[in-house]
């Protein structure tokens, strides 16, 4: 049972440090280096082949990088979609409501809110936090 504890505690430590330390953007350059060091520590690459695999690792990097820009933008795109969506979801059913029902809506959507806040900045333990302790 302590080694499945230990294990537990070293994978939540280890989420928690991901957490913390988000990645850095790098550049496609420094990206090609990074690649192109590590093959010529294990290949013990000449000077000649270590350029030209820079030259492809550098190209690589870049179109990379525009997918990743492309599918960032989409990604976007979707979310304002969704949002503008739900705005008009909103503002329909708000239009229905008199002024009681309206408050208790408003007071029901602030609840579901905080809930998703809650859980989206949820500790890695494992251990869900909106659960109700009996």
């Amino acid at each position: 049972m302590g080694l499945g504890t230990m294990a537990f505690a070293q994978q939540d430590s280890m989420r928690m440090k991901h957490k913390r330390h988000p990645r850095i953007a790098q550049t496609p350059e420094v990206r090609a280096q990074k690649m192109t060091d590590a093959l010529s520590s294990k290949l013990s690459l000449t000077a000649d082949q270590k350029s030209k695999i820079y030259a492809i690792n550098l190209e690589n990097a870049k179109q990379a990088e525009v997918k990743r820009n492309a599918r960032m933008a989409e990604m976007k795109k979707e979310r304002e979609a969704v949002r503008t969506a739900w705005q008009q979801h909103d503002r329909q059913i708000s239009a229905v409501l008199n002024n009681d029902q309206l408050k208790t809506y408003q007071d029901l959507k602030k609840e579901r809110m905080d809930h998703f806040k809650k859980r989206r900045h949820a500790d890695y333990s494992g251990k869900r936090q909106d659960k109700k302790v009996k």
